[in-house]
């Protein structure tokens, strides 16, 4: 794989430790992975300054052309799901967010005291977001034999359904397409109605572009039938994007400039269900300057494509483009 212009993720090595790790390659430009909760800060920050793209004097980097770009909104997921806010940074909005996010997710920031919150004397304002996920499968998938991922030296843990499925498993596998053996998407239902879509491609475009391309595709038709298999890997992620492209810059035709950009990421796939909790700070401050004919394997041990919709929404709220091993679990 592209050593690492991949997701906000790095060194999957360190999964297993409690701290996430702050990335330090060029991902910035979000190409391999799409996050909720810095979106929506993103598109609080064209609230609070009245513009409909955020441009930087100069030339922008990748990423703002990206978060432009997106159509994601608060309105493609559930209020229950996320919490945001816009206010003037002050010691007792830190203490505020910290208070109402436990309250509402029983959870504690990772990055708020990554902010520096010592007033400079002049308008500064903290821009918020916290979306927490936790979606089960109806039925727990079986634990497959460990294998190679893409191709890799290592094995990783695999699960899913072999040939036979009961039909509690096969029920809530909803096949979207297969059109070949690289380019393929099923649909895992979970309790809640979210569907976690697993797209086997190999587009180079940004993931959440990607997304477009399965409507035309897909095949209402299709069904996953008894000679039919599904291999999933699981999936661990512990990771966290301080994107410095965007700040220090003059926000074009305004006084504002980006002091602080944080994206922080857990993320979970395994057979029983996907957990997903997502937080996102900005400190922004304003200047005083200016069907097929045979059992067909739906095999996820090569790249893929998630995404996770919410029910009866059309948008993802969360992609991601799994391309070699680093982020799997042993």
């Amino acid at each position: 794989m592209k050593k690492i212009a991949l997701f906000l993720f790095v060194c999957f090595c360190f999964v297993f430790s409690n701290q996430a790790k702050v990335y330090a390659y060029n991902l910035e430009d979000r190409h391999d992975v799409f996050t909720p909760a810095f979106q929506l800060v993103w598109n609080d920050l064209k609230n609070l300054i009245a513009r409909k793209k955020i441009n930087f004097k100069g030339i922008d980097p990748k990423v703002a052309y990206v978060l432009n770009a997106n159509k994601f909104t608060s309105d493609d997921i559930s209020e229950d799901s996320y919490y945001k806010i816009v206010a003037p940074k002050t010691y007792e909005l830190k203490a505020k967010i910290q208070r109402e996010i436990f309250e509402k997710f029983g959870e504690k920031s990772k990055i708020l005291d990554s902010i520096d919150w010592e007033p400079k004397g002049v308008n500064e304002y903290i821009l918020y977001s916290l979306l927490v996920k936790n979606v089960e499968f109806p039925n727990e998938y079986d634990i497959l034999d460990s294998a190679p991922f893409n191709g890799s030296k290592e094995s990783y843990k695999f699960f899913g359904t072999k040939k036979g499925a009961k039909r509690a498993i096969s029920s809530q596998i909803k096949p979207l397409f297969y059109l070949n053996d690289w380019d393929y998407a099923v649909s895992l239902e979970t309790k809640t109605g979210d569907r976690v879509i697993l797209y086997r491609t190999k587009s180079p475009q940004n993931v959440y572009d990607i997304y477009s391309q399965m409507a035309v595709k897909t095949n209402k038709y299709l069904r996953f039938t008894k000679d039919d298999e599904l291999i999933v890997p699981f999936i661990s992620l512990n990771e966290r994007i301080e994107y410095d492209a965007l700040c220090n810059k003059r926000i074009n035709g305004t006084k504002y400039l980006i002091a602080k950009a944080i994206d922080d990421i857990e993320f979970n796939l395994d057979n029983k269900g996907a957990k997903l909790r997502n937080e996102a700070a900005m400190d922004v401050v304003e200047m005083s300057m200016p069907i097929p004919t045979k059992g067909i394997k739906y095999d996820f041990s090569k790249s893929f494509v998630l995404f996770m919709v919410e029910k009866d929404k059309s948008l993802p709220y969360f992609a991601i483009r799994i391309d070699g091993p680093e982020y799997l679990v042993k």
